[in-house]
C-alpha cells in the first residue's frame, strides 16, 4: 500500500520483508505488520548511507507507528505474534488451522493489517516525503 501510494514500488523491499511473517521467521516475536510499516517509513525517510543523517521525521513517525500498533494490540496482550494469534507457528497443524479455519485468529491479523495500512496512509499524507503529482 505504501509503495503504491508513493509511486516507489520496489519488489526488493517486499522480498526483504518475506521472513517477518509469524513474528520474524515464525518465532512468534514482534509482528511483521509493525516491522513492515516501520520498514516502509524508513525506506522513505532513510538515506541508505550511514554517513548521511536520515530525515529528522523518521524516528518520530516510527514512534507513532509503534504506539498505534501497541494500542491496537493491547487487547491481545502485546505486539508479538504469539500474543496476537495465540498459536505456535512452528506447528504445521496449527498453521493450517490459522490459514484456513473460518474461526481462526487470522482475522485479527487481517483487521490489524487494515488498521495499520489506513494509519500509515494518513501519516504519509500528513508528512509527504515525495513530490506532489
Amino acid at each position: 500500500m505504501g509503495q503504491e501510494k508513493t509511486g516507489r514500488v520496489n519488489p526488493e523491499i517486499i522480498k526483504a520483508m518475506g521472513a517477518y511473517g509469524g513474528g520474524v521467521a515464525r518465532s512468534g516475536r514482534v509482528c511483521g505488520i509493525l516491522t513492515g510499516a516501520v520498514g516502509m517509513m524508513a525506506s522513505l525517510y532513510g538515506t541508505g548511507d550511514p554517513a548521511v543523517r536520515e530525515d529528522p521525521k523518521l524516528k518520530p513517525l516510527a514512534v507513532k507507528l509503534v504506539r498505534r500498533f501497541e494500542e491496537l494490540t493491547a487487547p491481545y496482550g502485546g505486539v508479538d505474534c504469539a500474543c496476537i494469534v495465540e498459536i505456535d507457528f512452528n506447528d504445521e497443524q496449527k498453521r493450517r488451522w490459522f490459514r484456513s479455519a473460518p474461526d481462526s485468529t487470522r482475522r485479527r491479523c487481517e483487521s490489524l493489517i487494515c488498521d495499520m495500512a489506513v494509519y500509515l496512509g494518513q501519516l504519509l499524507e500528513e508528512n509527504r516525503p515525495w513530490p506532489e503529482g
